[in-house]
């Protein structure tokens, strides 16, 4: 009797002090759960930083974990549409969509536009990574109460943070709101947006499919195009090959700020180096062409 107490009281005080199994999907829903959770949970991410959310295909270990899981976070079906049929298998409240979330920003689109032009990659935007970050907090508070003073003081800061950023990058990119860029992948729309920026093209579309050779033509007879983004997973082939015809500049820049060490500030510096390599990219004199 006395070892069966004694156990109970152990299970009872092991289930205390375990912190929340939180998942999330990709980099930068990672990021925002370390800046308002940090510690007090433990955040385990599915795809490896190395994979691309369109083509990821989910592994048995992969199921194991979002069956384990006390919150998952995922972006949605328009970006990591492999996980969707998972997800209905899930208890709904364990459930954090991000791109359902009523406060999100969409991408300003005319109605013809609107059915095809729902850029799925919202974190790009940091009024939709403060959406995404409260939703969190609150979704743990609710669950964890013994967390809530530790989550509030965590979003206040978070919220501070990410105003300071936002100005200071909003102060480098206003005088280069009218100077042209091209993207090789067609995920920095929701930042271009944010920011009064001006993407006149992409060489492939938000779910990361090709441009044919009449578009890569059309994008040819662009004038005045700085700078062209590429991205660290994808073949610069085309963008150097683009931007050598067009004399522009190559910034190589990472959506998912894979580079960036996990803390609970990565969103923060995820923001802050988007802007930092867009300014240097778009403030530079176009690469003069090599002589033939």
């Amino acid at each position: 009797m006395k070892l069966l107490l004694l156990f109970s009281t152990l299970l009872f005080a092991a289930q205390l002090v375990a912190k929340p199994l939180v998942v999330t999907t990709i980099r930068p829903m990672t990021m925002l759960v370390e800046a308002i959770a940090g510690d007090s949970v433990e955040v385990r991410q599915l795809l490896p930083d190395s994979e691309v959310p369109h083509h990821y295909s989910l592994r048995i270990a992969d199921r194991a974990l979002l069956a384990q899981a006390d919150l998952l976070l995922w972006v949605g079906p328009d970006l990591e549409g492999f996980l969707s049929k998972s997800v209905t298998a899930l208890r709904p409240e364990k459930v954090i969509t991000a791109t359902e979330l009523p406060d999100i920003q969409w991408l300003s689109t005319t109605p013809e536009e609107e059915a095809t032009n729902n850029d799925p990659h919202i974190w790009m935007n940091p009024n939709n990574g403060r959406v995404i970050a409260t939703e969190v907090g609150n979704w743990l508070a609710a669950h964890y109460p013994g967390q809530r003073e530790q989550l509030l003081a965590a979003q206040q800061l978070f919220n501070q943070r990410l105003n300071d950023v936002t100005a200071a990058t909003s102060a480098q990119l206003n005088p280069l709101q009218q100077t042209n860029f091209i993207v090789d992948h067609d995920a920095f729309g929701h930042f271009g947006e944010a920011f009064g920026l001006h993407q006149s093209g992409a060489l492939k579309t938000s779910t990361g499919l090709s441009s044919g050779a009449r578009d890569f033509h059309q994008l040819l007879n662009q004038n005045d195009v700085r700078c062209i983004i590429a991205e660290p997973r994808h073949n610069h082939g085309r963008v150097e090959q683009l931007a050598g015809k067009m004399e522009a500049n190559i910034a190589v820049i990472d959506p998912l700020g894979a580079d960036i060490p996990l803390s609970n500030q990565a969103y923060i510096q995820l923001i802050e180096g988007i802007g930092e390599k867009l300014t240097g990219c778009l403030s530079s004199a176009p690469t003069a062409p090599e002589p033939k």
